[in-house]
């Protein structure tokens, strides 16, 4: 059975996303290296300073490892100065990780220097193809978000 135009259009999106993601960590890679930080203290800041405060329980989930796991991780996290522990005004047995200052400053410069890689490859393209990539882009994110179904 012979490929259908959008099946081969579904495989080379996957692969155009695949080199970009992988571009993407090349950008980042001398940068999480000159932190000295080790990969699991580094995802855990990252999914801390992606939400409103994480409890351990759920940033071990979120990371996959058990809680005694996550929670010497947030111990190293706090004696860096990158995150702080609180107990959750709403429920004292519970304790809330959120980023500090320092912290957040760390992981928004990260993310500002992929910003400004993808920008440059964007200057590089011409209206029309920015102008299809921002549609089907934005397309797909919609379908993201809702699950799969538009």
């Amino acid at each position: 059975m012979s490929e259908t135009i959008r099946e081969r259009d579904e495989r080379e999106i996957v692969r155009g996303l695949h080199a970009v993601n992988e571009e993407l960590h090349k950008v980042n890679l001398s940068a999480w290296l000159e932190l000295g930080l080790p990969a699991a203290q580094l995802k855990a800041l990252v999914a801390i300073a992606s939400g409103d405060g994480r409890s351990i329980t759920g940033l071990a989930g979120e990371l996959g490892i058990g809680e005694p796991a996550a929670s010497q991780v947030v111990e190293q996290l706090v004696r860096r100065g990158y995150v702080s522990r609180d107990a959750d005004p709403g429920d004292r047995r519970r304790v809330v990780v959120t980023t500090t200052e320092q912290g957040s400053e760390l992981v928004s410069g990260l993310r500002q220097g992929r910003r400004e890689h993808v920008h440059q490859w964007l200057g590089s393209l011409d209206d029309d193809d920015v102008h299809a990539l921002a549609r089907g882009l934005g397309a797909l994110a919609q379908a993201a978000r809702n699950g799969g179904a538009l």
